[in-house]
C-alpha cells in the first residue's frame, strides 16, 4: 500500500518541529513518501507525484484545514487530461489540528505517527476500513485585483456568516487554539452581552472587552439568502451555516445532527436576536436543535449567499475565504476515508 503524505513546516503545529518532514518519513519507511508542502501552490505537485506512484491513501498531516486544502488541490488535480477518469484515492487526516471534527466524525484515532506506523505494516486494503462521508460542494466568485473570479472547493462545514464564521476570527485569535479557548470565547461573549449589547456600551469606564466583543460577535452579516431556491426575506442574518457532516467542536459543542443521514446537508441560519442565541448555548451543549423566533435549524438541499454591501469572508472547515462577491454549497461527492480500528494504532 503506497502512501502519499503531505506536511506544512508553517502550520501552528510545525513551526517548532524543523524535522517534521524526516521523522514522518522514518516512521513510513519505504511503504511511501512525505513531501514539505510550504505553499498552497506545492500541494498540487505533491498530489501528482502520489498518483504516478500509485498512492492510495493522501495523509494530511494536520488538522481539518490541512485535509481542506489537500482534498481542494486534489480536485483540481483529478481534472488533468493526464489523470482522467482516476479516483480519489483514501484519505487520512491525522489529528494534528485544533478541533479535527473531520477526523472524528469519521472515527479516526491516534497522531500521525501511529497512524503512519500502522499504514506501513499494512498491505492489503484488507487491513484497513474504509468510512465514506459526504462532502459539501462549494462554488462561488472572489473579487480580486484583477476582477471577479470564480472558484471552487470541497469541505464539510462552512459558516458563510454571522456568529458562526465571526466566532472563528475570536478563536483563533490564540497563537495555539484549543478547546478551552471555545469555551473562552463563549464565556466572554455572555459576559459582556449586558454591557456591549445596551446602552451601559457608552459608559466611558468600561473596558474595551466589556463594551466591544459581543457587539462585534452578534453582528449579523448583510447578504441576500437563499435555501433550497426559496429566498430568505431578511438582509441582515445573524446565522449562515452550512454541512454535509455533524459537526463536535472540541467535545464542547455540537452542530448539524441532521447531516448523519447520508444525501443531505443540515443548514443553521436566520435572524435570531443574541439573547435567543444565548439561551440555545444548552442545546448547542448537548447537540440539539435549536430553537427560538428568526432561527431555522433542519436538513436542506443547497444554500447561496450573495454579498451585499460588504464582500464575505466565509469560513470553510476552519478555512477562511475572503473577497467573497457569492458561494454556493450544495452535496458534494462522498470522500472515502482510512480508518484505523481500535487495538491498531501502533
Amino acid at each position: 500500500m503506497h502512501v502519499g503524505v503531505v506536511t506544512n513546516p508553517n502550520s501552528r503545529k510545525n513551526r517548532g518541529r524543523p524535522g517534521r518532514a524526516a521523522a514522518l518519513a522514518a516512521v513510513l519507511g519505504d511503504a511511501g513518501e512525505v513531501v514539505e508542502t510550504a505553499t498552497l501552490d506545492e500541494i498540487r505537485p505533491a498530489l501528482r507525484r502520489f498518483l504516478r506512484a500509485g498512492a492510495r491513501v493522501w495523509v494530511s498531516d494536520g488538522g481539518d484545514g490541512a485535509l481542506h486544502w489537500m482534498l481542494r488541490a486534489g480536485l483540481d488535480v483529478l481534472d488533468e487530461p493526464e489523470f482522467a477518469g482516476r479516483e480519489l484515492p483514501l484519505v487520512l487526516p491525522t489529528n494534528g489540528g485544533t478541533i479535527d471534527f473531520v477526523a472524528k466524525t469519521a472515527g479516526i484515532r491516534g497522531n500521525a505517527e501511529q497512524l503512519l506506523a500502522r499504514l506501513r505494516r499494512a498491505t492489503t486494503g484488507g487491513d484497513v476500513d474504509v468510512v465514506t462521508l459526504d462532502s459539501l460542494h462549494v462554488e462561488g466568485v472572489r473579487r480580486t485585483p484583477d476582477g471577479d473570479r470564480p472558484f471552487r472547493s470541497i469541505g464539510f462545514a462552512a459558516a458563510a456568516g454571522g456568529i458562526g464564521q465571526r466566532f472563528f476570527a475570536r478563536y483563533y485569535e490564540s497563537d495555539d487554539p484549543r478547546p478551552a479557548d471555545i469555551v473562552r470565547v463563549v464565556a466572554t461573549a455572555v459576559a459582556s452581552a449586558p454591557f456591549s449589547l445596551t446602552p451601559l456600551a457608552r459608559l466611558p469606564i468600561l473596558p474595551p472587552v466589556l463594551r466591544d466583543y459581543a457587539r462585534e460577535l452578534f453582528r449579523p452579516t448583510p447578504a441576500r439568502l437563499t435555501v433550497d431556491g426559496v429566498p430568505c426575506p431578511e438582509n441582515e442574518l445573524a446565522a449562515i451555516h452550512v454541512a454535509a457532516i455533524p459537526i463536535d467542536l472540541g467535545g464542547v459543542m455540537r452542530f448539524f445532527g441532521e447531516a448523519a443521514a447520508p444525501g443531505r446537508l443540515h443548514a443553521i441560519y436566520g435572524t435570531p436576536a443574541p439573547p435567543t442565541i444565548i439561551r440555545n448555548l444548552p442545546r448547542m451543549l448537548l447537540g440539539r436543535q435549536m430553537r427560538g423566533r428568526g432561527i431555522v435549524d433542519g436538513p436542506c438541499g443547497e444554500m447561496r449567499v450573495e454579498a451585499t454591501t460588504e464582500l464575505l469572508a466565509p469560513v470553510v472547515d476552519g478555512e477562511y475565504y475572503h473577497d467573497v462577491v457569492r458561494i454556493e454549497f450544495r452535496l458534494g461527492p462522498p470522500v472515502r476515508f482510512a480508518r484505523l480500528p481500535a487495538g491498531r494504532l501502533g
